[in-house]
C-alpha cells in the first residue's frame, strides 16, 4: 500500500508560515530594533500627533498615548512571535494530524483576532490546513481483505 502523504497541507502551511515570518520580522524590527524612540522625540511628529488627538477630542495626554501605543505594539509583536513558533511546531509535527490541526486552528484564530482580518491570507491558509488535517484521514490497512469467510 502506498504511504499516505500530506504534501498539500505541507505546502499550504509553509506558504502561510513564510507570510507570517515576514510580518513578524517586520513587527520585530519596528518594535525592538529600529529607532522608534528618535521618531517619537521628533517635534514635527509630536505636533502632528497632538493635532490628531485634539481633533478626536481625546482626553489622554500625548506622552501617555505614545507610551500606550509603543507598549501595545510590543505586545502584538510578542503575540506574533508566539504564534509563529506554534505554527512552525505544527508544521514539523504534521504527521500527528490532530495535534497539528489544533495548533494550526489556534494560530488561525490568533492571527485572525489580533489582525482584525487584515492578514486574511495568513489565517485562512492556516485554517484550511487545520480543516484538511481534521478531515483527511489515513486509509486503514485492510488486513482482512484477503480472508474469505466460510460458513460451512
Amino acid at each position: 500500500m502506498k504511504p499516505f502523504k500530506r504534501t498539500t497541507e505541507k505546502i499550504l502551511a509553509w506558504i502561510a508560515n513564510v507570510l507570517l515570518l515576514i510580518i513578524t520580522g517586520g513587527l520585530s524590527y519596528v518594535s525592538f530594533i529600529s529607532s522608534t524612540k528618535d521618531i517619537l522625540k521628533n517635534p514635527e511628529f509630536l505636533r502632528a500627533f497632538e493635532a490628531s488627538l485634539a481633533q478626536q477630542n481625546a482626553s489622554i495626554p500625548t506622552d501617555k498615548a505614545l507610551e500606550l501605543g509603543v507598549a501595545t505594539f510590543k505586545i502584538y509583536t510578542v503575540i506574533y512571535i508566539v504564534l509563529l513558533i506554534l505554527a512552525l511546531i505544527a508544521t514539523f509535527i504534521i504527521k500527528k494530524r490532530i495535534i497539528a490541526g489544533i495548533f494550526f486552528l489556534l494560530v488561525a484564530i490568533g492571527v485572525g483576532i489580533t489582525s482584525v482580518g487584515f492578514f486574511f491570507p495568513i489565517y485562512i491558509l492556516h485554517f484550511i490546513v487545520a480543516i484538511m488535517l481534521f478531515v483527511r484521514k489515513e486509509p486503514e490497512d485492510d488486513i482482512n481483505q484477503n480472508e474469505t469467510v466460510s460458513y460451512l
